[in-house]
């Protein structure tokens, strides 16, 4: 990302120091003929010394003006492109400084829940709990919230090392062999919830790493039953086809829906559609992660979806040839 930023910049101050170059030139140029065009009247009493001497001072006068109008010229444009050139190179700065404090913010928020029950418990029990009970209670609370806390940190983990540069492990792998046996390990784990529908194609080569694609199809399982529905509702579908020159995978859901300001917005950590009592309890990392993990591995991770029509997310991989 950066070294597509560092070339974009480069390219742009080199176009900004032609144009600005040529501008000078062409002002230059312009006053310069202007200095030389013999517009002054001499006295025929001159002499050719006195002449040329009349005519090398005006010259040199008016190639002094023709700088000095290309100078300011030059100075205004440099002014004015260096104003929108910085706007445009402190804009992402300030976005990801506004995203870095909304992060810190929504993470200090997922992390005080679960430590203002750990300390509750804890302080309850150590004021006198009058039996066993009340003590495997608040221990219970106490090994709950530690656990909640354990993955919102192994997800912020992941997340940050998504951000990497793609790692050596990707290797050629089926995108409908990867899919099948994380649903099967899904289900195997949620036995309580409905087996996905699955309709997959065959031959479908990506190069990517199994794991983090695995991450990827479980992250979108788990959204899927989360905002679908739950146990109750219709089982998620999920599809692999091939198009063109890549291979796709779509989970589908037939939940509320998501509204279309909040399309790019569900990626973002932390970020939850509905932000009150009925929204599914989870560290609202998933899908952020899930697109990381998807653009590591050179693919694209997009949702469609319309209120009250459910949502498709699809991941697309290069296929490997």
């Amino acid at each position: 990302m950066f070294r597509r930023a560092r070339i974009r910049l480069t390219v742009l101050y080199i176009g900004l120091f032609a144009l600005v170059l040529s501008v000078f030139s062409v002002v230059f140029y312009v006053g310069f003929a202007t200095a030389l065009a013999p517009t002054f009247d001499v006295g025929p009493e001159l002499t050719n010394e006195q002449v040329a001497d009349v005519a090398y001072q005006a010259a040199v006068e008016r190639i002094g003006l023709a700088l000095l109008v290309a100078d300011l010229l030059v100075v205004a444009l440099v002014g004015v492109a260096a104003w929108v050139l910085a706007a445009r190179t402190l804009r992402p700065i300030r976005e990801a400084h506004a995203r870095q404090r909304r992060f810190v913010a929504d993470a200090s928020h997922e992390m005080r829940t679960p430590l203002a029950a750990i300390r509750s418990s804890a302080e309850g029990a150590l004021a006198g709990a009058d039996s066993a009970d009340e003590l495997r209670r608040a221990l219970a609370v106490v090994a709950s919230s530690t656990s909640r806390l354990t993955r919102i940190t192994n997800d912020l983990l992941l997340l940050a090392r998504s951000d990497e540069l793609p790692s050596d492990r990707q290797e050629p792998i089926d995108l409908s062999v990867i899919v099948a046996e994380t649903v099967e390990a899904f289900a195997a784990a949620h036995p309580e919830l409905p087996r996905a529908r699955m309709a997959l194609g065959a031959d479908l080569p990506v190069s990517a790493d199994p794991n983090e694609i695995g991450r990827i199809v479980a992250n979108l399982l788990d959204n899927a039953f989360r905002y679908g529905g739950g146990p109750t509702a219709n089982p998620a579908r999920i599809a692999t086809r091939a198009a063109d020159r890549e291979t796709l995978l779509e989970v589908s859901d037939d939940g509320p829906g998501i509204a279309a300001a909040d399309l790019e917005r569900i990626f973002e950590p932390f970020h939850r559609v509905h932000a009150d009592g009925g929204t599914p309890e989870g560290s609202g990392l998933g899908l952020a992660i899930a697109r990381s993990l998807a653009q590591r591995n050179r693919g694209r991770l997009t949702v469609t979806s319309q209120p009250g029509s459910g949502a498709t997310f699809r991941l697309s991989l290069p296929r490997f040839r």
